[in-house]
């Protein structure tokens, strides 16, 4: 979608915040194409708006245009049971790297990391403090 500058954008902008309220385990994602312009050109978007659909990180459906009924209809399809988990997963940011971490693996990897510092003796603590300190103030230097 295209901000700001699109009509037809902001003509279908309300069918697309319904179906992202009615299809809770779909993710609906927006793109500026003046900003992503290289997930533009990975998808060949040529006309706004443009709506991509994936499936484990393929393309699998687009429609052109502020077609409501094809939107819907295209979101039905790719979200039913048949799909056989069209939009399980993660999911990823277009044009970017893979989803982050889920916060419970990153609250594990902390604790882990905090149990392993509480084991160390205290004047290597100190040492690694002052490390740290001498390597950020010579970063910022």
């Amino acid at each position: 979608m295209r901000h700001g500058k699109c009509g037809p954008c902001h003509a279908i902008a309300p069918a697309f915040e319904a179906l992202s309220k009615q299809y809770k385990g779909v993710n609906f994602l927006k793109c500026d194409v003046d900003i992503g312009k290289d997930v533009a050109s990975r998808y060949a978007v040529s006309a706004m708006p443009t709506f991509i659909f994936l499936k484990g990180g393929q393309k699998v459906d687009q429609v052109r245009g502020a077609n409501k009924a094809a939107l819907e209809d295209a979101v039905r399809r790719h979200s039913g049971p048949s799909s056989s988990g069209a939009f399980t997963g993660k999911g990823h940011t277009l044009g970017g790297g893979p989803a982050p971490i889920d916060k419970t693996d990153f609250q594990n990897a902390v604790n882990q990391a905090t149990g392993k510092m509480t084991n160390l003796d205290p004047q290597v603590k100190i040492l690694l403090g002052l490390v740290g300190a001498y390597l950020l103030f010579w970063y910022l230097g």
